[in-house]
């Protein structure tokens, strides 16, 4: 029976490539599964940069649920990855936007304290800082502003901080 079951998966995902199809939907043992690119899954193993790709397309189109299922699994994968701090403080975004906010600071915080050097840093510190105002959390909001606007003086990120920082009294 698995074998039939690949040969029909193969041979869907042939189908795909070949109508020029994009998103390809598979039950695999009762659950879902999304490839995006038939043609990637079809020439052999995922690269990281394929992987994170697929989990941040999802985000874009607010596929929270999706996109993080995909960022977890790219994690598990490719932990090592330099692109691991993104996909962290996706999980962040994502969490954020589905109203979980505990999660959301989970995911930024793991960020922070496994990446501590990581370009994603600044970006982190100030979406921490949001996440924790809008937990109702104003003093840990400018706690994680104060350390953005010391540490990363002249980042982008810090002027969002500086004008956010202001607005709480």
């Amino acid at each position: 029976m698995k074998m039939v079951f690949r040969q029909v998966v193969w041979l869907l995902i042939v189908c795909v490539c070949l109508l020029g199809m994009g998103s390809l939907v598979l039950a695999n043992q009762g659950k879902v599964m999304l490839i995006q690119d038939a043609a990637a899954v079809a020439s052999g193993p995922v690269t990281p940069s394929q992987a994170f790709h697929f989990a941040y397309q999802d985000y874009l189109k607010g596929h929270y649920d999706l996109a993080l299922t995909e960022f977890e699994k790219f994690i598990s994968d490719f932990p090592k990855s330099s692109m691991a701090p993104k996909a962290y403080y996706y999980m962040g975004e994502c969490y954020e936007e589905q109203n979980n906010l505990k999660e959301a600071a989970r995911a930024l915080t793991t960020l922070l304290e496994q990446h501590e050097t990581s370009r994603q840093v600044p970006a982190a510190l100030f979406k921490l800082g949001k996440v924790m105002e809008k937990a109702g959390h104003p003093e840990k909001a400018k706690a994680y502003w104060s350390k953005l606007m010391k540490d990363h003086r002249g980042s982008p990120e810090a002027k969002l901080a500086k004008r956010s920082f202001d607005r709480i009294p």
